[in-house]
């Protein structure tokens, strides 16, 4: 059987590729700095990569590491730079060092977004050094064989060290507490399941290069909000509408516009992406 090793096994992401649903071709090998996986490797450590590479013979690399904490990037860029570059330089002259060539699939940011329109992928305009950190590692892995996908996610979350959006959602209108939506922040996130479902897709074909990938006719985050509160008959009385500058908690910029062009993705691999409202009608009844 075709091993795959999928980095960053226990993340909220891979926690859910790793769960058996998926990429039954293969025999899945998971890798995190935690004991939730099967091996432990740290991706800053070159010479651990290389033995692990040497060790499974990996045909497939997924590569789901990185800090998504757009604040603390902001806060340590020296920590963003480690953890969303090094890694990935690490890990591309690894590959690039062992005869085997596994081909990868790397994971990227729509923050790479910001502005007006719906972005093609040539669109670029870095707006906090969590955007720039998952750019130039977008650069690093764009040097070997790869698909790089850029992408949003959302869903019921498999692990208990991280939560989703929706997950933090349905906890506070389950709870009636008071929640601030952001009106003027504007995204087209896919589901977590459909989002491993593409990632098979790209893993079964193959295509080198970089894709926009979420769901079609993308929504403002507090209308995102509002459709998964209905959708779950829960109340919205106690939910606001409001716009970003007026979170003075957060201390980095955040685009105001992620909206992804998607039809390079849709062209390419032949396939009809879901509606936002199809996707948070699907993941709401995770939570039934």
């Amino acid at each position: 059987m075709n091993e795959i090793l999928v980095l960053g096994g226990s993340g909220l992401l891979g926690s859910e590729l790793t769960s058996g649903d998926y990429l039954r071709k293969f025999k899945i090998i998971s890798v995190s700095h935690t004991s939730d996986t099967d091996f432990n490797v740290d991706l800053e450590d070159y010479d651990q990569i290389v033995k692990i590479l040497e060790m499974v013979k990996p045909k497939i690399i997924i590569n789901l590491v990185g800090i998504t904490n757009v604040d603390r990037c902001e806060q340590f860029p020296n920590e963003a730079y480690r953890l969303n570059v090094r890694t990935v330089e690490n890990l591309v002259d690894a590959i690039q060092f062992t005869s085997l060539k596994p081909f990868l699939v790397h994971i990227s940011t729509d923050q790479v977004y910001d502005g007006n329109g719906s972005f093609l992928e040539k669109d670029i305009n870095l707006s906090n050094y969590y955007a720039y950190s998952k750019y130039i590692g977008e650069l690093k892995a764009s040097q070997i064989s790869s698909t790089i996908l850029r992408t949003n996610f959302f869903g019921k979350s498999k692990t208990s060290k991280r939560s989703s959006l929706t997950d933090w959602l349905y906890s506070e209108l389950r709870q009636k507490n008071n929640i601030n939506v952001f009106s003027d922040v504007w995204f087209n996130p896919i589901s977590i399941y459909n989002l491993c479902k593409m990632i098979e897709l790209t893993v079964e074909q193959k295509v080198e290069g970089t894709f926009n990938l979420g769901s079609n006719e993308g929504m403002s985050k507090a209308d995102f909000a509002f459709h998964f509160a209905k959708n779950l008959n829960l109340s919205t009385s106690n939910m606001k509408r409001t716009e970003i500058t007026d979170a003075k908690f957060l201390n980095a910029y955040r685009p105001r516009n992620m909206i992804m062009n998607l039809n390079k993705f849709e062209n390419t691999f032949n396939v009809k992406l879901p509606k936002l409202s199809e996707e948070i009608k699907y993941v709401a009844k995770e939570y039934l």
